[in-house]
Protein backbone atom coordinates (compact mmCIF):
# COMPACT_ATOMS: atom_id res chain seq x y z
CA UNK A 1 0.00 0.00 0.00
CA UNK A 2 3.02 2.13 0.87
CA UNK A 3 4.91 1.77 -2.33
CA UNK A 4 1.51 2.32 -4.50
CA UNK A 5 0.94 5.80 -2.87
CA UNK A 6 5.05 6.64 -3.36
CA UNK A 7 4.01 5.65 -7.20
CA UNK A 8 1.13 7.52 -7.24
CA UNK A 9 2.83 10.48 -5.49
CA UNK A 10 5.99 10.55 -7.83
CA UNK A 11 3.68 10.33 -11.20
CA UNK A 12 1.41 13.57 -9.77
CA UNK A 13 4.29 15.71 -9.31
CA UNK A 14 5.88 14.30 -12.88
CA UNK A 15 2.91 15.47 -14.42
CA UNK A 16 2.99 18.70 -12.72
CA UNK A 17 6.80 19.35 -13.36
CA UNK A 18 5.28 18.79 -16.88
CA UNK A 19 2.45 21.00 -16.87
CA UNK A 20 4.93 23.98 -15.72
CA UNK A 21 7.76 22.80 -18.31
CA UNK A 22 5.00 23.15 -20.58
CA UNK A 23 3.55 26.72 -19.50
CA UNK A 24 6.36 28.39 -19.85
CA UNK A 25 6.99 26.46 -23.08
CA UNK A 26 3.83 28.68 -23.99
CA UNK A 27 5.03 31.82 -23.38
CA UNK A 28 8.23 31.75 -25.50
CA UNK A 29 6.20 30.84 -28.09
CA UNK A 30 3.48 33.60 -27.74
CA UNK A 31 6.91 35.84 -27.10
CA UNK A 32 8.17 34.99 -30.68
CA UNK A 33 4.73 35.20 -32.07
CA UNK A 34 4.14 38.85 -31.50
CA UNK A 35 8.47 39.68 -31.87
CA UNK A 36 7.82 40.18 -35.25
CA UNK A 37 5.46 43.10 -35.23
CA UNK A 38 6.19 44.71 -31.80
CA UNK A 39 8.70 47.10 -30.33
CA UNK A 40 9.43 45.18 -27.26
CA UNK A 41 8.60 41.51 -26.19
CA UNK A 42 9.13 40.29 -22.47
CA UNK A 43 8.04 37.72 -20.37
CA UNK A 44 5.91 39.58 -17.10
CA UNK A 45 3.62 39.07 -14.39
CA UNK A 46 0.33 40.58 -14.47
CA UNK A 47 -0.58 41.23 -10.64
CA UNK A 48 -4.46 41.42 -10.14
CA UNK A 49 -4.34 42.03 -6.61
CA UNK A 50 -2.88 39.33 -4.58
CA UNK A 51 -2.95 37.02 -7.55
CA UNK A 52 0.01 37.25 -9.84
CA UNK A 53 -0.35 35.34 -13.57
CA UNK A 54 2.70 35.15 -15.94
CA UNK A 55 1.89 36.67 -19.26
CA UNK A 56 3.66 37.58 -22.09
CA UNK A 57 4.10 41.14 -22.59
CA UNK A 58 3.65 43.31 -26.10
CA UNK A 59 4.29 46.52 -27.19
CA UNK A 60 3.20 47.87 -30.63
CA UNK A 61 3.14 51.70 -31.64
CA UNK A 62 -0.81 51.68 -30.48
CA UNK A 63 -1.44 48.33 -28.26
CA UNK A 64 -0.24 46.63 -24.99
CA UNK A 65 -0.92 42.55 -25.37
CA UNK A 66 -0.77 40.37 -22.45
CA UNK A 67 -1.20 36.99 -23.06
CA UNK A 68 -0.82 33.20 -21.64
CA UNK A 69 -2.11 30.48 -22.70
CA UNK A 70 -5.46 31.22 -20.72
CA UNK A 71 -5.72 34.81 -21.20
CA UNK A 72 -5.36 37.36 -24.09
CA UNK A 73 -5.71 41.00 -23.19
CA UNK A 74 -4.85 44.35 -25.04
CA UNK A 75 -4.93 47.87 -23.78
CA UNK A 76 -5.09 50.42 -26.59
CA UNK A 77 -2.95 53.34 -25.53
CA UNK A 78 -4.78 56.16 -26.25
CA UNK A 79 -6.74 54.82 -23.06
CA UNK A 80 -3.82 54.60 -20.77
CA UNK A 81 -3.77 58.48 -18.67
CA UNK A 82 -0.73 57.51 -16.59
CA UNK A 83 2.50 55.50 -16.63
CA UNK A 84 4.77 54.96 -13.84
CA UNK A 85 7.00 52.95 -12.61
CA UNK A 86 7.88 51.52 -8.85
CA UNK A 87 9.22 48.84 -6.85
CA UNK A 88 6.13 47.45 -5.21
CA UNK A 89 2.78 46.88 -6.29
CA UNK A 90 -0.78 49.03 -5.29
CA UNK A 91 -1.57 46.80 -2.26
CA UNK A 92 2.01 47.40 -1.15
CA UNK A 93 3.49 44.00 -1.53
CA UNK A 94 7.24 44.58 -2.76
CA UNK A 95 8.09 42.99 -6.18
CA UNK A 96 10.69 41.33 -4.63
CA UNK A 97 14.27 42.76 -6.80
CA UNK A 98 11.89 43.41 -10.01
CA UNK A 99 10.56 46.52 -11.45
CA UNK A 100 6.28 47.28 -11.95
CA UNK A 101 4.99 49.01 -14.25
CA UNK A 102 1.57 50.35 -13.74
CA UNK A 103 -0.92 51.45 -16.14
CA UNK A 104 -4.12 53.56 -15.55
CA UNK A 105 -6.92 54.07 -17.55
CA UNK A 106 -10.08 56.41 -16.39
CA UNK A 107 -11.49 53.70 -14.69
CA UNK A 108 -9.24 51.34 -14.00
CA UNK A 109 -5.35 50.33 -13.15
CA UNK A 110 -3.57 47.27 -15.04
CA UNK A 111 0.23 46.53 -13.10
CA UNK A 112 2.91 44.17 -14.37
CA UNK A 113 6.20 43.09 -12.49
CA UNK A 114 8.91 42.84 -15.14
CA UNK A 115 12.37 41.48 -14.93
CA UNK A 116 14.94 44.39 -13.47
CA UNK A 117 16.90 43.74 -16.68
CA UNK A 118 14.27 44.19 -18.98
CA UNK A 119 12.87 47.59 -17.20
CA UNK A 120 15.08 50.09 -18.64
CA UNK A 121 13.95 49.09 -22.43
CA UNK A 122 10.53 49.55 -20.75
CA UNK A 123 11.27 52.96 -19.82
CA UNK A 124 12.90 54.06 -23.38
CA UNK A 125 9.74 52.52 -25.02
CA UNK A 126 6.75 52.91 -22.42
CA UNK A 127 8.45 56.47 -20.87
CA UNK A 128 6.31 57.29 -17.72
CA UNK A 129 3.71 60.29 -18.07
CA UNK A 130 0.73 61.71 -16.02
CA UNK A 131 -2.14 63.37 -18.32
CA UNK A 132 -3.31 66.47 -16.60
CA UNK A 133 -6.98 66.06 -15.30
CA UNK A 134 -8.69 69.35 -16.88
CA UNK A 135 -11.85 70.64 -14.67
CA UNK A 136 -15.01 71.43 -16.83
CA UNK A 137 -15.45 75.39 -16.09
CA UNK A 138 -17.72 75.93 -13.47
CA UNK A 139 -15.89 73.37 -11.27
CA UNK A 140 -12.84 75.04 -12.16
CA UNK A 141 -14.08 78.63 -11.29
CA UNK A 142 -15.72 77.20 -8.22
CA UNK A 143 -11.96 75.56 -7.01
CA UNK A 144 -10.36 79.55 -8.11
CA UNK A 145 -12.71 81.42 -5.85
CA UNK A 146 -11.89 78.33 -2.67
CA UNK A 147 -8.04 79.21 -3.47
CA UNK A 148 -7.36 75.25 -4.78
CA UNK A 149 -4.47 75.11 -7.23
CA UNK A 150 -5.86 73.67 -10.63
CA UNK A 151 -4.41 72.05 -13.32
Amino acid sequence: MLTLLAVAAVVALGLLAWKLYQGGGRITALTEKRRATSRIVTRAEFADGNRRTEVALALTHTTLFYENRGMQGALDLQWVREIEYDDALATGTEAGGREVLRLRTDSQAFEFVLPKDEAGRWHLMLPPRRVKQRFPAPVATALAAQGANTP
